[in-house]
Formats: C-alpha cells, sequence, structure tokens
C-alpha cells in the first residue's frame, strides 16, 4: 500500500511503498496533496514492474538449481527455448506519433491539440536524428536525451509553462505507447517540470478598453465584446453558437472547451451592451444567422488559428504593447491578450464586491474540489455581476 506523508521542513510531499520487504522512500515533487497522491499511484506502479518480474525469477531460479541434474537440465533448455522465442516489443521513433493518435482515449482530443501533439514529435524526432543519430526506437530514448532535448528548447527561449507542458505531453505519449513498445518505464516521469515564473495576462484599464473598442470594427469588436461581458476564453469566444444564446431567458450556456470533460456549463446573464450586439446581428441576418455568431472568427479559429494574432494586432493598433522583455530569457512575453478580458471580467468584479464563488461560476473554475467546496452562485448574484461590467463598459463612453 502507497502512503503519502511530508517530511518535516519540506514543502513537498513523499510517498513510501514496501515490495517483497524492501522499503522505498521517493519525493512526489509536488506541495499539492491530490497531485501527489496521484504521482505516488502511478510511480508505485513502475516500482512494481521493476521488481516483480526480478523477484519472481529468483524464484524460478532457486526452483531450477534445486532440481535433479536431469530435471534441472531440460527446465534450462526450455527456459533458452522460451527465451528465444521470445520477440522484443519495440516502435520506431518515426512511428510513434501515428500509433499514439489510433490509441483509444478517455475523452476526445481535438485536431487542434493532436497538431500540438505532433509539431512537438517533430521537432523532437529532429533533435535525436541530429545528435542521438544511433537511437532509432521508442525503449531507446533516455532521461538523457529527454533532458539535452529540453535544454535545447529552454536555450531558443522556451518559457517555463511551455517547458512543463512539453514534459506532460511527452508523459502522456510513453505511457500510451508502453505497451506496445515493451516500455519499463516512462522516462519522461522522472524529468522534474520547472518552478513557473510565467507571466500572467493583465488586465485591462478602463483607458485600453475605451482604446480598443475605438479601434475595434465588425466581427473583432463582438468578439471583444463576448470576452469583456462573458469572461470566457477565446476558444469559447470564437465559436459561441446561437444554439447557446437563450433570449427567452436572457442567458449564454456554454461548456467551456478546456474543462469540457467535467461536463459542467457555464451560464451567464445576457445584458447590456452584449445583448444589444447580439440582437443586432440576429435581426440582420434576418433568420439566416447560421451556427456560429462571429462566423468569420469562428473559420478562422477552427482552421487557419490566427484569431489570437489578430486580437494582438488589434490591441497594437489601440496603442497597447502586448509583449515585455523578461530577465534570462530570450522571447518577450505576452502580457496583454484575448485572455485580458477574462482577467478584467474577474478584476472589475472583485473590485465591486460580487462573492468570490458568483465569479467562478460565471467563468467556470476548472477544478473539481474547489467546485465542491464553494457554494452555488444564485442567478440573482449572476445578474448583479453582469450589471457591473455593464456599468464599468458605459463609464469608458462618458
Amino acid at each position: 500500500m502507497v502512503s503519502v506523508f511530508k517530511k518535516k521542513g519540506s514543502q513537498n510531499y513523499y510517498f513510501q511503498i514496501v515490495i517483497h520487504g524492501k522499503r522505498i522512500v521517493e519525493s512526489t515533487r509536488t506541495n499539492s496533496l491530490r497531485e501527489a497522491m496521484k504521482r505516488a499511484e502511478e510511480r508505485s506502479m513502475e516500482l512494481k514492474l521493476d521488481l516483480d518480474w526480478y523477484f519472481y525469477l529468483k524464484l524460478v531460479i532457486k526452483k531450477v538449481n534445486s532440481l535433479e541434474p536431469e530435471a534441472k537440465e531440460a527446465a534450462l533448455n526450455d527456459a533458452i527455448d522460451e527465451l528465444n522465442s521470445i520477440r522484443v516489443k519495440t516502435v520506431a521513433l518515426e512511428d510513434a506519433f501515428e500509433l499514439f493518435k489510433m490509441k483509444p482515449r478517455k475523452r476526445m482530443i481535438s485536431e487542434k491539440v493532436y497538431a500540438d501533439y505532433r509539431n512537438m514529435w517533430n521537432r523532437f524526432l529532429r533533435f535525436v536524428n541530429e545528435k542521438f543519430p544511433d537511437i532509432k526506437n521508442l525503449n531507446e530514448v533516455s532521461k538523457e536525451i529527454a533532458e539535452k532535448f529540453l535544454f535545447s528548447e529552454m536555450n531558443l527561449g522556451l518559457a517555463e509553462r511551455t517547458y512543463n507542458e512539453r514534459i506532460t505531453k511527452f508523459r502522456t505519449m510513453f505511457s500510451a505507447l508502453a505497451e506496445d513498445a515493451g516500455l519499463r518505464k516512462n522516462v519522461w516521469q522522472s524529468v522534474d517540470k520547472m518552478r513557473e515564473g510565467h507571466i500572467s495576462k493583465r488586465p485591462l484599464t478602463k483607458a485600453q478598453l475605451k482604446q480598443i473598442f475605438s479601434c475595434a470594427e465588425g466581427e473583432m469588436r463582438t468578439l471583444c465584446m463576448i470576452g469583456l461581458y462573458t469572461g470566457l476564453r477565446l476558444g469559447d469566444a470564437a465559436t459561441l453558437k446561437w444554439s447557446e444564446i437563450d433570449f427567452e431567458n436572457m442567458v449564454i450556456v456554454r461548456l467551456p472547451n478546456k474543462t469540457k470533460h467535467l461536463r459542467k456549463n457555464v451560464e451567464i446573464p445576457l445584458l447590456g451592451g452584449l445583448c444589444d450586439e447580439l440582437k443586432r446581428i440576429k435581426s440582420e441576418k434576418n433568420g439566416r444567422e447560421g451556427v456560429y455568431v462571429i462566423p468569420g472568427i469562428a473559420e478562422r479559429y477552427l482552421t487557419v488559428n490566427d484569431v489570437s494574432k489578430m486580437v494582438s494586432e488589434l490591441f497594437r493598433k489601440a496603442g497597447i504593447e502586448t509583449r515585455i522583455d523578461r530577465e534570462k530569457c530570450a522571447r518577450k512575453s505576452t502580457v496583454y491578450g484575448f485572455h485580458s478580458f477574462r482577467h478584467s471580467f474577474v478584476s472589475i468584479c472583485a473590485a465591486n464586491g460580487i462573492p468570490m464563488n458568483v465569479v467562478m461560476e460565471l467563468v467556470g473554475h476548472r477544478s473539481v474540489m474547489v467546485h465542491e467546496i464553494y457554494q452555488h452562485a444564485s442567478a440573482e448574484q449572476k445578474i448583479k455581476a453582469i450589471n457591473v461590467i455593464e456599468n464599468e463598459f458605459r463609464q469608458k463612453d462618458e
């Protein structure tokens, strides 16, 4: 049985497990109890696999050695024949991604996410082919190779958060292919993630909002209004459907893409300027509105995926510098983007005394544990929160 605990003076959790009388203690490298328990279970399975085969092999050898000479020789010959007949499982690095994509999933992965995996894997392949040309199969990838690849990526200006996301993706791929590739352990599990020091998006000031909406036109203006009035992430705002807008009950009901596995909709009151904007668009469509509220933006997001770049161009046109230099980092960090509308939404609500649990329900907090802890917000509280956004937005034109 695995037990998780903290050592005196340590921030991170440790776990211990006894396998065949051998006590093993390792760090989980996290200070989150939930994550520590998950990592402890995963690591204990690896340790059992590592030790079980050797334990049973020793029992077999002991048994064979106790046999009479003739029986002992026959057992050894049988063992040799059996070992020679075993085909060593392996997966070529060149074939790994396509095999990974064919694997069944607990939940669907979008083509966009698969594209991220493919790009990452192709970068890894190019690195291995250049630096370790003799490595051809998945089971030949060592921790050293993994760490050197990540180090090379960091030298190109990879941010800490992206670095950690790469490790997570590699862990997922290697775990999915472990049986096919004959992997006894996932080398990426032993690669440490970095403490994230990334700079999050900043909320927009009233003056900046005024600048943005004075420059925004057409679908871009509608997109920005959806972001400000709902706090939705870019993907959800860009692909908002008419079927998710209930004009009769004056509410937007959306299942966020990022947390769709939780199967929990966000319900956002439809009020003020956004309501007027959506009614205007619907009236202009005259019953031919189609699927998406802003179809041009939706198509670009789902195909060329350059909407984030379009938002950045709008911000720069409004005189807002979106990126800043970071110490010890080759690349600049983006501090203003579409996600700034989400930060603005939360900040304005907090500044006007809207309870935390109300804001969390409106923006669809992704933590299941937090949702269980905080009580549900009433419809009246949600309406008050959206009215706060409306008042702030209206003030910019005064």
